[in-house]
């Protein structure tokens, strides 16, 4: 019964390593010329190490034992040759295949070292434009660290299976073949009780690699939530430190790190334990053939040179066994890694082009919402029946209370997702007619929270537009509002956004988002909450920067202070997932209903003074649940 576990984990592996081999063929073929090479400098290695121990056997068998009258004629004429010369000859062989042997080595290790890291570049580019085509639901569902764990370190530890474990291998059983046909020439015998070990070795190898693979696939896996835990801290260690949760987050990293910990020692243990079985298998293998081989120069079968020639090659023969027994717990590691890479190249992007899609031309800005619904894998609906139209150049504002589904219907309009139902029309069709890239050319966003990319102030604002002239984008600066700081800047407009990242205030970085969108350029303009958060100063300056952008561009606005919307040609109010009410700020203010009351609320607090104090009892009834909802901790 175990045994046929075993046999079927073993075919499970192999068909595993075929799978994956498969996938990433392509790229090891792109680079077949330097593997090539390579093998054939790994050739010639083998043979200089199959020439190594003759210089020694002349030493031994004609220098310090002259051979006997029944010797080969080989050795009876290097017996006439002078022995000094002869010395002299056997010392430069043995150091000139040295000099040879180190030559081919070297460049055969180079040469594999550089495919590896061809093949490594050209998949991690794959995997990196892979990621970027994946939908929001898949990113949604993934940890920013183990995606990054996955194209950094999880590709390197694949070149170990694709270049290094593989072409070594190739190599190191290319060697072993080699030498057991020279040393079966020599003595029969001697090779059959030296090649007895060969399968204790291979069944020790199948056994623990099992074990690794699974202790590996572990420890990728803990580790992954490691860089999760590190990437999650990096992103929100503002928060961290504002409600003083340093030593929290340090214990919660530290458990993460001690499982991680013990899954890599578990994986060392287990190649530990390989190892050292295959050194005790091996060393009882030169045992035995060293009590055969002294029985058989006694005997006269065999001469000194001869079995010091055989233990030499039984040495290193053996030693491509202890490389094979290793390179197969390197390659289970590698197979988990390259599982978990292509796991991400097997996900298939979920917004897919129609094979019919054509390039989106002269948009005048007319959008149809037709019975539109849409859920989120949580199982929560966001939107449920939605149908609302937009005229070109009209400014739409979106309002309603969190979670209505109003960031959604600009997601939708990007095709960052597809509706489960019903249909969104572009210019009368359907917005799956056209091209991804096309459709998203005839749009600019400008975002709550305005993102900045670790580069200058002018790759950022040209992040849309890369072919944009120095002219372009200082004009759309101006427009923008924001000329005047950037002027101010160390570097102006060649400052990078990293280093002077701190010193631009909200206010200034969504007014380079609004630069951006200025020199985009497109029809169809989608603002997200764009002045939440700002202080008034700050919401006046991009307000008014906001109001040169709209112009004579369809504009479609997600709000929260409804006084942003007020001048919009028609507002949509979403409540419950869909659309509760309709039309111009006059028209929703006689109509009593969300708009007006929520409208009412916010202008009695914007000419308060703030928020007032509850009563005495009403903090106390407030706060006391929340001190027994804590306490229990």
């Amino acid at each position: 019964m175990r045994l046929e576990i075993r046999s079927r984990f073993s075919e499970l592996r192999w068909r595993r390593i075929r799978h994956l081999l498969g996938l990433f063929a392509p790229y090891v073929k792109e680079n077949r010329a330097l593997l090539i090479t390579a093998s054939a400098f790994g050739i010639g290695a083998m043979l200089m190490r199959l020439l190594r121990p003759w210089p020694l056997k002349v030493i031994f068998d004609v220098v310090l034992m002259p051979p006997a009258e029944t010797s080969s004629a080989f050795l009876q004429r290097l017996a006439a040759i002078d022995e000094r010369a002869l010395i002299a000859l056997a010392c430069g062989a043995l150091l000139a295949i040295s000099l040879l042997w180190g030559l081919f080595s070297s460049r055969q290790a180079y040469l594999s070292a550089k495919a590896g890291q061809h093949v490594v570049f050209e998949l991690r580019r794959r995997v990196y434009s892979h990621l970027l085509r994946l939908s929001l639901k898949f990113h949604r569902r993934r940890k920013r660290g183990d995606l990054l764990m996955r194209l950094t370190g999880d590709i390197n530890l694949l070149r170990d299976m694709l270049i290094d474990s593989l072409l070594l291998g190739f190599g190191e059983i290319l060697v072993l073949v080699a030498m057991v046909t020279v040393m079966a020439m020599m003595s029969w015998q001697l090779t059959l009780v030296s090649v007895l070990v060969l399968p204790v070795i291979a069944l020790t190898a199948l056994s623990f690699s099992l074990r690794i693979r699974e202790a590996a696939r572990r420890q990728r896996k803990k580790e992954g939530r490691v860089a999760a835990m590190v990437g999650e801290m990096l992103g929100s260690v503002h928060l961290i430190q504002a409600f003083g949760r340093e030593r929290y987050q340090e214990k919660a990293f530290g458990r993460g790190n001690k499982k991680s910990l013990k899954a890599g020692l578990r994986t060392t243990r287990l190649e530990a334990a390989m190892n050292r079985t295959v050194e005790v298998v091996l060393a009882a293998g030169t045992a035995g053939v060293l009590w055969v081989g002294v029985l058989q120069v006694r005997s006269g079968a065999l001469t000194p040179g001869d079995l010091l020639v055989f233990v030499s090659y039984l040495g290193s023969s053996y030693r491509p066994l202890r490389r094979l027994a290793r390179i197969s717990s390197r390659l289970s590691k590698a197979v988990v890694c390259g599982e978990r890479v292509a796991e991400v190249l097997h996900s298939t992007p979920e917004i897919e082009e129609h094979p019919r899609a054509k390039r989106l031309r002269n948009v005048s800005g007319r959008i149809q919402f037709d019975r539109v619904s849409f859920s989120y894998e949580s199982g929560g609906r966001a939107l449920r029946r939605v149908s609302f139209e937009v005229e070109p150049g009209q400014f739409v504002g979106i309002v309603g209370p969190s979670g209505a589904g109003k960031s959604t219907l600009l997601a939708l309009l990007l095709r960052l997702y597809d509706p489960q139902k019903g249909k969104i029309r572009l210019e009368g069709k359907d917005l799956r007619r056209y091209r991804v890239q096309s459709l998203r050319d005839h749009m600019s966003v400008v975002l709550q929270e305005p993102l900045l990319f670790g580069s200058t102030i002018r790759d950022n604002l040209s992040f849309g537009r890369p072919d944009a002239d120095d002219a372009s984008i200082e004009r759309c600066a101006r427009l923008a509002d924001a000329y005047s700081f950037i002027r101010e800047l160390p570097e102006g407009y060649d400052t990078s956004t990293a280093e002077a990242g701190a010193s631009l205030s909200l206010g200034q970085r969504q007014r380079l988002s609004i630069a951006r969108a200025f020199l985009h350029d497109s029809p169809i303009l989608l603002l997200d909450e764009p002045t939440n958060g700002l202080d008034a100063a700050s919401a006046d300056a991009v307000e008014h920067a906001l109001r040169r952008l709209m112009a004579e561009r369809t504009t479609l606005m997600v709000a929260h202070q409804l006084a942003s919307v007020r001048d919009a040609d028609r507002i949509l109010v979403l409540d419950r997932r869909r659309v509760i009410e309709s039309g111009t700020h006059e028209e929703l203010m006689s109509a009593a209903g969300w708009y007006r009351r929520h409208f009412r609320l916010q202008s009695r607090k914007a000419v308060g003074k703030g928020p007032k104090r509850p009563p005495k009892e009403e903090a106390i009834a407030e706060v006391v649940p929340m001190r027994v909802r804590g306490s229990s901790g």
